[in-house]
């Protein structure tokens, strides 16, 4: 008899975000000079009152177990801030995840059953395919292209949504593009789902608020959501929230859902039989970030705007097509028309890994293949880290790009 691995690893890679990241730290650690435009790391620390709260929650650690749902001051915090954007949960109608991503995989865990068919519109993050089949469901990926704004439509939608419908996942704004819905779009989006009551809808917003142009009152601020139009879906709508891009706390872990609560019954079940309950500091950290002033956003929003034009301008001289993106702080620009080219260092782009894999071999510049996002035509960078290395990176990239024959 011999040892097997379960029969759900054939059918799920590692993420490739992770491995082109890994890529870039190893060649780092070798002394190169890597720029990575790789990972959705949002490029600023948070507040200092942030870190006051963690190292007074180690002062206050008493060695206990800790509440499933996350502590009183994260849960208080969290229904606060949900007020703030214009809805109101109970404190039994939310609950903690080890991130956004935790958050992500255990309501696919807790809603998919074998063969359910979940829509998942592209692009999209890189995981959420990759999840639901962990879990034994079906991606449905309708595709939204380069001259529709990476935008999916009403009426593609209705078409993806068959009888074995379970969920639709909605980002907005959109990683890997940084596109956003405006509010009509989201309304006419939020009709379709009206029509089906027996299909779940989670609703990622963990970028909603980054956005720079035209969101939910057309200004700047938070991204239009669904609920702004259609209140009547709060009884099958989960919202899954984070601390990690609006408050520069990627490396915290801390997730939050709101959702009916017989969703958060369930994830609290799935927590008491896994991670137990999130660690205090992140904790404390999380609810001083969300509890605290958000002044500090506004200057975030103005350096990423900043950023994002820089790269668009870049992106040009380079004759790369790339729709504006209004939120997140990532570009999808399209490289198809490069594919069948060579390089500087001789080496052939067939694809959009081949022409990430020579852009980090020869200029030391890490990005990720669209074809990991559901547009293999394409390439996610990412523009929010440091000013002076995002400069220098386009610089390379441009060098790369402009030497191609």
């Amino acid at each position: 008899m011999s040892l097997n691995l379960a029969k759900r690893m054939s059918v799920v890679q590692a993420s490739p975000i992770i491995k082109v990241a890994n890529a870039a730290r190893e060649l780092k650690a070798k002394g190169e000079n890597v720029l990575s435009l790789s990972i959705g790391v949002p490029g600023f620390l948070p507040p200092k009152h942030v870190y006051d709260a963690a190292k007074a929650a180690v002062d206050a650690d008493n060695g206990d177990y800790l509440a499933g749902r996350g502590s009183p001051e994260l849960v208080k915090a969290f229904v606060a801030s949900m007020r703030q954007r214009g809805f109101d949960y109970a404190e039994n109608e939310v609950c903690a995840q080890v991130g956004g991503k935790g958050a992500l995989f255990n309501l696919l865990l807790a809603l998919v059953d074998e063969g359910d068919e979940v829509v998942v519109p592209a692009p999209y993050w890189a995981s959420y395919p990759e999840m639901v089949k962990i879990v034994g469901g079906v991606p449905v990926m309708p595709a939204a292209d380069a001259a529709h704004g990476y935008k999916l439509s009403a009426e593609q939608l209705a078409a993806a949504l068959t009888p074995k419908t379970k969920i639709v996942l909605f980002n907005n704004p959109s990683n890997p593009t940084g596109m956003l819905y405006t509010a009509d779009e989201v309304a006419a989006i939020g009709a379709v789902l009206a029509q089906r009551p027996d299909v779940w809808v989670i609703s990622d917003d963990i970028y909603d608020m980054l956005v720079f142009d035209g969101g939910a009152d057309g200004k700047g601020g938070r991204a239009a959501q669904l609920l702004d139009k259609h209140p009547e879906l709060k009884q099958r709508l989960i919202v899954v929230q984070s601390v990690s891009k609006t408050y520069g706390m990627p490396g915290w872990r801390v997730g939050m859902v709101a959702a009916p609560k017989v969703v958060i019954d369930s994830l609290l079940t799935l927590t008491s039989q896994s991670f137990t309950n999130l660690p205090a500091v992140p904790m404390a950290a999380a609810a001083a970030a969300l509890s605290g002033p958000q002044e500090f956003l506004e200057t975030q929003r103005t350096r990423l705007v900043k950023q994002r034009d820089e790269t668009l301008v870049a992106l040009a001289a380079m004759k790369l097509p790339c729709p504006k993106p209004e939120g997140a702080f990532y570009v999808f620009p399209q490289i198809k028309g490069l594919f069948g080219k060579t390089s500087a260092g001789g080496r052939k782009i067939a694809d959009d890994v081949a022409f990430c894999e020579a852009l980090l071999a020869e200029e030391k510049v890490a990005c990720v293949p669209g074809g990991a996002f559901g547009d293999a035509g394409a390439i996610r960078m990412s523009y929010a880290g440091k000013a002076v290395e995002l400069t220098e990176a386009l610089g390379r990239v441009g060098r790369f790009v402009m030497g191609m024959k």
